[in-house]
């Protein structure tokens, strides 16, 4: 590590030293030109030496000019200096000679390596001998989806600035692995070159294997023609989960400008029962615009899948949302959306879920959930919070005499969960297991939980009841 750091340091001294030199060499033609006249009275050397030196100290000590190429800077010097000693140097000697052909050759030279180095053509060497490089490889990570981690492949992608082809023509490899570091290299690529788009959109469409689709996509996620974009969205329905993400990734990230593009797709693929179980739409960072926070919205009064899937979406949206900045005005939305006997139930159900995880449900609000008109799982997620937060005196009665009622809903799934929130809010044993998921619905324990939670129920009312009419018999003597 020592030695490395002596490297980069011995480099940047390197690099300074030439810089300063480079600079300084004009002046120095000039100050040696001056000093030869005789007496040094050659008011004309002089004034253009120290316009020289003052020009080069000015962009020395910029700040600015550090980060700018160094070839315009000494085209100009160069060039300013060579018409100083051409008018002002009237010697016909071998040093004038010699200074006019330093001051004309080297910005020559410079000029020649500046055009060399914006047509692209070294860029593209590297890119072609780190292409040739990937190829060769022969040791690949057992899972191909770490090739983006390549130093080989995150090198290739620095070096395609100029143009895609040398990554291209490793498409044609027949070995997968070169494929799939071919397009990593290429990943959101937003600069193609006519045609180049096509073909990885064409490998993606034959591609036999998932991952090969997977980044072929991924490349294709800085597309701005539209006709490309609709194309992409076809793999929204994609057979394997990998390429559906990668479709979301790709797509989903800019719905402030492709929204109306694959409005249709996107509603396709949250309607579609085969992929219910991919969960929420967007991917972890990507926010979504309010003409899409709109169309989900209105898509969760729908039935089936789609509106599952839509609040969902909405629901990691908000997440996103809020784990960014818990802004008053958002919360106060959300928990009027929340309240609101409007709003489609699956969407009131995610938003209690998200304002339970942040601990925003306020009390108001929570005893108008609990309410019987409002759909069990949310009135589940109330006598919770309740529970949690505010378990003593009448609330605590509140919330436990709406769990009874719960737990004798005819209602297997809805059972088990309520059996949940007693076993851990009020102490009751009903056969759980600490820190276990829920036994599946139509399990034997699921049934045991449910019997005992429905005798819990069952027996707590009863001596309710028995408590009750004690008090009026005792009323009565």
């Amino acid at each position: 590590m020592t030695g490395l750091r002596w490297q980069r340091k011995l480099g940047a001294a390197v690099a300074l030293i030439s810089r300063l030199t480079v600079l300084l060499l004009p002046s120095a033609i000039l100050l040696a030109a001056s000093l030869r006249e005789e007496g040094g009275a050659n008011l004309v050397l002089w004034l253009g030496t120290a316009f020289q030196a003052t020009v080069c100290f000015l962009s020395f000590f910029s700040h600015g000019t550090w980060r700018q190429p160094l070839g315009p800077s000494v085209i100009t010097l160069y060039l300013i200096a060579l018409a100083w000693l051409w008018f002002g140097d009237h010697r016909e000697d071998w040093y004038t000679s010699f200074g006019k052909s330093v001051l004309l050759v080297v910005p020559l030279i410079v000029f020649g390596f500046q055009t060399l180095h914006d047509s692209g053509a070294p860029a593209l060497r590297r890119a072609n001998m780190l292409a040739k490089r990937l190829a060769a490889r022969q040791d690949w990570p057992t899972d191909l989806a770490g090739c983006r981690a390549l130093p080989e492949v995150k090198a290739l992608r620095a070096a395609l600035g100029y143009d895609a082809a040398p990554a291209l023509a490793l498409l044609n490899d027949p070995r997968t692995e070169v494929r799939v570091a071919a397009l990593a290299a290429l990943e959101f690529r937003k600069d193609w070159r006519p045609g180049q788009a096509e073909m990885v959109l064409q490998l993606a469409q034959r591609a036999e294997q998932p991952l090969v689709r997977a980044a072929a996509v991924g490349a294709l996620g800085n597309l701005d023609d539209r006709e490309l974009v609709e194309t992409l969205a076809q793999f929204l329905h994609d057979t394997s989960r990998e390429v559906r993400r990668a479709a979301v990734e790709a797509l989903l990230w800019d719905t402030e400008r492709r929204w109306t593009w694959i409005r249709f797709a996107v509603r396709r693929i949250l309607a579609d029962p085969l992929f219910s179980g991919d969960g929420p739409l967007v991917s972890d960072g990507q926010q979504l615009t309010e003409e899409a926070v709109k169309d989900l919205t209105a898509w969760c009064a729908e039935k089936g899948a789609l509106s599952a899937r839509a609040a969902q979406t909405l629901a990691a949206h908000y997440q996103r949302c809020l784990n960014e900045r818990l802004d008053p005005e958002r919360l106060h939305a959300l928990r009027e959306q929340l309240a609101d006997p409007h709003t489609p139930a699956v969407l009131r159900l995610e938003l209690g879920r998200l304002l339970q995880f942040y601990q925003e449900l306020e009390l108001p609000l929570l005893e108008q959930m609990i309410e019987p008109s409002n759909p069990a799982s949310l009135r589940l997620i109330a006598c919770e919070t309740l529970l949690a937060e505010h378990g003593e005196g009448m609330l605590r009665d509140q919330a436990t005499s709406a769990l009874r009622d719960l737990a004798r809903l005819p209602n297997r799934e809805i059972a088990l969960a309520t059996a949940d929130v007693v076993q851990r809010r009020l102490g009751v044993d009903l056969g759980l297991g600490l820190g276990q998921p829920l036994p599946p619905v139509q399990s034997r324990q699921a049934a045991e939980i449910t019997r005992r939670v429905m005798h819990w129920a069952t027996q707590v009312a009863d001596d309710d009841v028995e408590a009750t009419g004690s008090g009026v018999n005792v009323l009565r003597a």
